[in-house]
């Protein structure tokens, strides 16, 4: 064993003769733990500044009125979303809402058809009918930015469930 140790003791002494063979052993452990750092830093939050994706939403809803109630389904979520500043919205109609995402100036798009508020009170008559909101994703432009926009379609999804149940 006391060999051992006077083997490795003078191997350590050459070594740090040799100033090149300094270098990239500094290189080799410095390296990876930058990347390292780096890449952990990065990844931390990915969330955290989302302001910059730009998301298209496309109000068309005519809003709806029954003997009951009037509803503009769409209009209030446009007004939930002016509100919220977790991403880049930008209202504007549905031409320019698809053409953005097919030129890569919107990351997604929202738009919400001009019967959706008509269909949310359709469940107060015998043809019920599902309100729906088309979804349209550019995932050529970043590999994450179709995951946030996924969030934030949700989340529309949940605020129009709300505004169902409210109704």
């Amino acid at each position: 064993m006391k060999k051992s140790f006077q083997i490795f003791k003078r191997d350590l002494g050459r070594l740090f003769r040799n100033r090149a063979a300094v270098l990239i052993l500094v290189g080799i452990s410095v390296l990876p733990s930058l990347y390292a750092w780096f890449n952990i830093a990065a990844n931390m939050d990915p969330y955290g500044n989302t302001k910059g994706i730009q998301v298209a939403i496309a109000n068309e809803d005519k809003g709806a009125d029954s003997e009951q109630m009037s509803l503009d389904a769409g209009q209030n979520i446009v007004d939930n979303l002016k509100k919220n500043d977790q991403l880049g919205w930008k209202f504007v109609d549905a031409k320019e809402a698809k053409k953005g995402v097919r030129s890569g100036k919107y990351y997604a798009a929202i738009v919400i058809p001009e019967n959706f508020s008509t269909d949310m009170m359709s469940l107060f008559s015998e043809n019920i009918s599902k309100p729906s909101i088309t979804y349209y994703s550019n995932a050529k432009e970043n590999a994450i930015a179709p995951k946030v926009t996924d969030k934030g379609a949700s989340a529309i999804q949940r605020q129009v469930n709300e505004v169902f149940v409210e109704t």
